[in-house]
């Protein structure tokens, strides 16, 4: 009868990582921050402009205008997602909320998007900052949302 016989085969990778020596993870996780941080200005100013473009489409209020509302949205939810932008964050991803329902529902509203675009500038105004006064807004814009919810 034939014995079976296991090897235990041994990668490269996993005798480096046996090695003492190198990054603790609260070390690659802080440089990491750091590393992330400098970019935090470049895309608070992607977020500006983001938020202008936002204000031309209400400007505008076409239905080609319509279409493009959830996109620049999206993209600055994705963008705020990145740094502890907290309530800019929650406006961004209720004007994505808003705008879908409205198009499921097809009853568009603009004086409802508007309003979320200028909270966005409010709060990006005031550096992204939690507080009484952008609670109060995103309290608002709850409202807003809840008044389009499809049935």
């Amino acid at each position: 009868m034939n014995q079976v016989r296991t090897t235990r085969i041994v990668s490269p990778l996993a005798k480096q990582l046996a090695r003492p020596g190198g990054r603790t993870i609260a070390d690659a996780q802080r440089l990491a921050d750091a590393g992330l941080q400098r970019h935090r200005a470049g895309v608070m100013d992607d977020i500006e402009g983001l938020i202008g473009r936002l204000e031309a489409l209400c400007a505008a209020a076409t239905p080609e205008a319509q279409g493009r509302i959830y996109g620049l949205a999206s993209d600055l939810v994705d963008l705020a997602g990145f740094f502890d932008t907290g309530p800019l964050y929650t406006a961004g991803y209720s004007l994505c909320d808003l705008s879908e329902r409205m198009q499921t529902t097809g009853v568009w509203n603009w004086p409802a998007v508007e309003v979320h675009v200028k909270a966005l500038r409010l709060i990006h105004a005031g550096g992204c900052r939690e507080g009484a006064e952008s609670d109060v807004l995103l309290q608002g814009l709850r409202s807003v949302l809840a008044a389009f919810t499809p049935d």
